[in-house]
């Protein structure tokens, strides 16, 4: 699996776990319904900073969005990744 599917299917996965729409959460980011659409289906990717926007609304550690780490709760290594 590539990983804008790997991303996609995570973020869908914290999607669904928080029991949301792709319009919730596009309301509640701020980015289009479509947006959070192509990155679900893995045809786009969102960046670092989208990732940490989804991270905090989807309660998961950006890493592991990205398909950084492989632990959804992983915040320590949000902060040696993004903050360094």
């Amino acid at each position: 699996m590539n990983m804008k599917k790997i991303i996609g299917s995570r973020i869908t996965q914290a999607r669904k776990a928080n029991g949301l729409t792709i319009k919730i959460l596009a309301e509640r980011t701020g980015f289009g319904a479509a947006r959070i659409g192509n990155w679900e289906q893995g045809t786009r990717s969102p960046g670092p900073e989208e990732a940490l926007v989804l991270s905090k609304e989807l309660v998961v550690a950006a890493s592991w969005l990205l398909g950084i780490s492989n632990d959804p709760h992983g915040e320590w290594m949000d902060h040696v990744i993004f903050e360094y």
